[in-house]
């Protein structure tokens, strides 16, 4: 998932520090009251870049995925695919994983996964079937990628 959307960048800014945007909290908040619709049961870990607007945003969806683990990931903020690639292999089997991150780094590794990259605009979300064992960082499918604006049509709010 990428974070929602934040307050522009300006020069000299700290780039870490930006924080979502009113309109950035309510797309997250959308796609949570979606996805706690359909998430997998089982163990939920959400992983997320130190970067305050993605930890804004794994905090928003922590409320309606009640994961048993939030975690700060440097590797999800530097986007190393390596080092993010071990720290998969270590994750029982079955558990669901949200990872909270950035572009580019979000369709880099959906394209290392999948073969394809999702586009990811901020809020957006791809759920992916995935394998830490198969290829060299492992191989997955996609099987679904939303917009805060589909979000909406599905729960059944006029599109913003």
């Amino acid at each position: 998932m990428r974070h929602g959307k934040a307050e522009p960048y300006r020069d000299g800014q700290d780039d870490s520090g930006r924080v979502l945007t009113s309109r950035g909290i309510q797309d997250v908040r959308d796609m949570a009251a979606l996805a706690r619709k359909w998430w997998p049961g089982g163990t939920t870990r959400i992983w997320t870049s130190p970067l305050i607007r993605a930890c804004q945003t794994a905090d928003i969806m922590s409320q309606s995925l009640q994961p048993a683990a939030i975690r700060t990931d440097c590797y999800i903020g530097d986007g190393d695919l390596s080092g993010l690639y071990e720290e998969l292999k270590a994750l029982p089997e079955m558990d669901t994983l949200l990872i909270v991150g950035h572009q580019p780094y979000l369709d880099r590794w959906t394209e290392a996964w999948t073969g394809s990259p999702a586009g990811f605009k901020t809020a957006s979300m791809a759920l992916v079937s995935y394998d830490p064992y198969d290829g060299n960082f492992g191989k997955g499918k996609l099987l679904l990628y939303l917009h805060p604006a589909g979000a909406r049509l599905f729960l059944g709010q006029a599109a913003q």
